[in-house]
């Protein structure tokens, strides 16, 4: 749902990245419905990539995006993580700063995504 309604088909539901142990994939459910997705990648340094945030499209603008987040972030900070990334599209960056990201850059040659951070504690 998240690449398609971007207008990209390039995903691969079982590449590398997604079957990382480090690589946690989780599932967010309402009322036993699947509602929304998203993956935290942890990195050895006390980070780490919030990836693949998606909320079902007639579920969008309802809290549940904010949901997403504050329950990624506990767990986060569960795991001895203290600082989020995330690859933000240009649409989307608003959303994130509400959320407390700011602009910065981590990665290199990704040029389709705005970088952000977030300090946790």
């Amino acid at each position: 749902m998240l690449f398609e309604a971007r207008g990209q088909y390039d995903y691969v539901p079982d590449g590398p990245e997604e079957i990382k142990e480090q690589n946690l994939s989780l599932l967010f459910k309402l009322d036993g419905q699947a509602i929304g997705t998203v993956r935290l990648d942890q990195k050895p340094d006390g980070r780490a990539i919030v990836r693949l945030v998606a909320i079902a499209p007639d579920l969008q603008r309802r809290g549940h995006g904010t949901a997403v987040l504050e329950r990624v972030e506990r767990l986060a900070l569960s795991l001895g993580i203290r600082d989020l990334l995330v690859h933000s599209a240009p649409d989307a960056v608003g959303f994130y700063q509400k959320f407390g990201f700011s602009p910065f850059a981590f990665e290199a040659d990704n040029f389709r995504s705005v970088q952000l951070h977030k300090a946790i504690q």
